[in-house]
């Protein structure tokens, strides 16, 4: 009988080695689920897409025979607006036209003016009609099209997720040259409901 204090013991002490077994797999499986999002590169439409084409194609009279950039950002990401405020802030190249695609249910009218206030050319769209518009599910993302209408450049501003480094300056210049860049990864945030649901399955994340 004097054997079952110690095997009680010995008992416990493996249930909660078990137990913490148990708890660090679950900690390492839900802290990879959440990290992912921010690591993966997200999707840029396919440059053989028709609606792609027609999207960057619309222009207004003064945006026809010069180069067109489109800055795809959304008001509720944090990366987004980030470049956001890099653009309000960075002086913007000559003889290009500019137009901010920005995604928002509910636009910020101080965000909206201070768009415009810079000289952009502003498309607000929600993320249903970013979908059906432009064939985009991602944000930031941008965009480099020659006098032609060619699509030169698409993809991210960044090397790294939240990186100050935002090199729009450098690829609308390189990309005007006629050289071609290698698209930069595009992190940032999912605004499809579809590749929404494809990364974060379970709805657990916020997605800004």
């Amino acid at each position: 009988m004097a054997e079952l204090p110690q095997i009680a013991s010995c008992w416990g002490r493996n249930a909660l080695r078990g137990l913490f077994v148990v708890w660090l797999a679950a900690f390492i499986v839900v802290g990879a689920y959440l990290l992912a999002p921010h690591l993966l590169t997200l999707p840029v439409p396919d440059l053989g897409d028709p609606v792609v084409q027609r999207s960057v194609a619309q222009r207004l009279p003064a945006q026809r025979g010069r180069w067109l950039v489109l800055h795809v950002l959304d008001q509720d990401c944090v990366c987004s607006l980030r470049v956001l405020d890099h653009l309000l802030a960075s002086p913007r190249p000559a003889e290009v036209a500019e137009r901010v695609v920005l995604i928002a249910a509910q636009p910020d009218a101080a965000r909206v003016a201070a768009i415009r206030a810079r000289g952009f050319d502003l498309d607000l769209v929600t993320p249903a009609q970013l979908g059906a518009r432009y064939h985009v599910e991602a944000a930031p993302l941008l965009v480099v099209v020659d006098p032609a209408d060619a699509i030169r450049y698409l993809g991210g501003y960044t090397p790294r997720k939240q990186a100050s480094d935002v090199r729009d300056a450098l690829i609308i210049a390189t990309t005007r040259r006629g050289e071609r860049v290698a698209p930069l990864p595009t992190f940032g945030c999912a605004v499809g409901a579809a590749l929404r649901t494809a990364i974060d399955p379970l709805g657990i994340r916020r997605w800004n």
